[in-house]
């Protein structure tokens, strides 16, 4: 591909991620550790299942269920299909009224006739919309005016920055400069007029991440932890040589699972969180709602549908989910979110000895009702 420029070789990449998302197995070889929490069953809930209330409040905007659609595409070449998923997802979120992500705006800002692979507020007007750039981008010469473009041009709500630093690892033409990045994001966040969500990718948010995030007054984290799609894994299939693939594979499990980043970050900050990475049923959700988080992040469930344009096929899914949210929650006795964040939870196995060397456990597990923004 040595004829095309550094911009069409991003339309390209975009893609083939795409495809391989959609033809192989590109998912964490590794669990979310969700398995690991227990709820205890409430064999006299006191509740009637009809009057629980999934309706949160999220950066100021009321959603109906607390379920994102996580940021998957966006600028492909011609931008049909990359349009095509984002007009799907879109016209589903605004039939549940869920939040949702568009895929990295990069190609966007370096190629502006794909904007409107990115732009769905035509099909849905009402959602809470999240742009997307990368974190290393503001090092290498992004700042606010890419931001506002990227905000402005789809009409977003907020942006997420998303911090991929393993991808970037094991791509051959990754971007892997990433000194000074909270520096830039500091800056930025002291400019910019919207909400920034610093999301991960695929490895998890450590404690230590988050207090540096919140500390610059980042609005919220994605954990995007371990246990979903491998970015890794996608690369994989995308490296040209041995040593290309090699590195890719043995890092194809590295991260921190999604239900031990929930927990580490709610035990360090007071941020809202979204709990992306893995979420495969509306137990799962449950579980991380009551561990702390806000949100529920879904994206790679709903990317075949998306590719086929099947509104109803999406949200056929997602209606799944929020079946079983709700039904976890009528079992341990929770009329809303608040009160499921309240229940009592047991964490075993895996995620107990992590979060045991890592977190008070004991503190964690009186004060995670403190997770309300």
């Amino acid at each position: 591909m040595e004829h095309f420029d550094k911009e069409e070789l991003t339309v390209i990449r975009k893609f083939e991620h795409i495809e391989h998302c959609l033809t192989k197995q590109v998912e964490a070889h590794v669990s979310n550790a969700f398995e690991n929490i227990y709820f205890v069953h409430q064999a006299l809930p006191e509740i009637d299942k009809d009057e629980i209330d999934l309706s949160v409040e999220f950066l100021g905007h009321k959603l109906d269920y607390p379920i994102m659609i996580a940021g998957m595409t966006g600028g492909t070449k011609g931008s049909q299909i990359a349009g095509k998923i984002n007009k799907t997802l879109a016209k589903a979120a605004q039939e549940l009224n869920i939040a949702m992500g568009v895929g990295s705006q990069r190609a966007m800002i370096r190629k502006p006739e794909t904007w409107e692979s990115y732009y769905v507020r035509d099909v849905a007007p009402d959602i809470f919309l999240v742009g997307n750039l990368g974190a290393a981008q503001f090092v290498l010469g992004y700042g606010t005016d890419e931001a506002l473009k990227a905000v402005e041009t789809i009409q977003a709500d907020a942006l997420a920055i998303h911090m991929n630093p393993l991808q970037e690892s094991v791509q051959p033409e990754g971007d892997t400069q990433y000194r000074g990045v909270l520096k830039a994001l500091a800056e930025l966040k002291s400019k910019f007029p919207y909400p920034i969500i610093a999301k991960e990718t695929g490895a998890g948010v450590s404690m230590e991440v988050a207090i540096k995030l919140e500390s610059i007054g980042i609005d919220a984290i994605d954990v995007g932890g371990l246990g979903g799609t491998s970015w890794s894994g996608v690369e994989y299939y995308r490296a040209k040589d041995e040593r290309s693939k090699n590195l890719a594979l043995k890092f194809w499990d590295w991260g921190i699972p999604t239900a031990i980043s929930v927990a580490e970050v709610r035990y360090a900050t007071d941020l809202p969180i979204i709990a992306t990475g893995g979420m495969r049923d509306g137990i799962q959700i449950a579980k991380a709602l009551a561990l702390g988080a806000n949100l529920a992040g879904i994206a790679l469930p709903l990317l075949k549908p998306a590719a086929k344009g099947d509104v109803e096929g999406v949200v056929k899914i997602l209606q799944r989910y929020i079946d079983e949210l709700k039904n976890a929650m009528f079992l341990v006795g929770a009329r809303n979110v608040e009160e499921l964040r309240k229940v009592p939870l047991v964490i075993a196995s895996f995620a107990r000895e992590w979060l045991e060397q890592r977190i008070d456990l004991w503190e964690f597990l009186r004060e995670r009702r403190r997770a309300i923004p």
